[in-house]
């Protein structure tokens, strides 16, 4: 596979223009600190915005599974371009096989499953919660 490395801190606009001007299959997103987060789904957002097609590789070390499947999948991820976790760099390729295979959307309705199944769980947390008021 061929990798465009863009860099470090990238803008939305940046990533969106290299993938464009290098006609990529993925791209793939890295964060290594926790404001990269909310970027991530600036840049999901951007991504439907402009029509992209593609899937979307999430990893780095602030990212999770969890984060990936309540903040980010829901923005961009469907069948024909899902937003997919990867551990660590080494996985990559894996993935990466698994989304330019013939079995791509086989392998994208399993993540898919895996991040509503996340999701609910999330959210059902988040229902027993209880939070209790500042005031005293």
């Amino acid at each position: 596979y061929k990798v465009y490395d863009i860099g470090v801190m990238c803008t939305c606009e940046d990533i969106l223009a290299a993938a464009r001007e290098n006609k990529v299959d993925i791209i793939g997103l890295s964060g290594l600190i926790t404001p990269s987060l909310d970027e991530m789904v600036v840049v999901a957002k951007a991504l439907k915005k402009e029509g992209f097609n593609v899937p979307l590789l999430i990893g780095g070390a602030t990212t999770s599974k969890q984060h990936t499947a309540v903040k980010i999948s829901p923005s961009f991820g469907t069948l024909e371009h899902p937003v997919v976790h990867v551990l660590d760099a080494s996985r990559a390729v894996t993935v990466v096989s698994s989304l330019l295979s013939d079995d791509k959307l086989g392998y994208a309705e399993d993540v898919l499953e895996e991040y509503e199944e996340v999701r609910e769980d999330y959210f059902a947390g988040m229902a027993e919660r209880k939070f209790l008021s500042v005031a005293r």
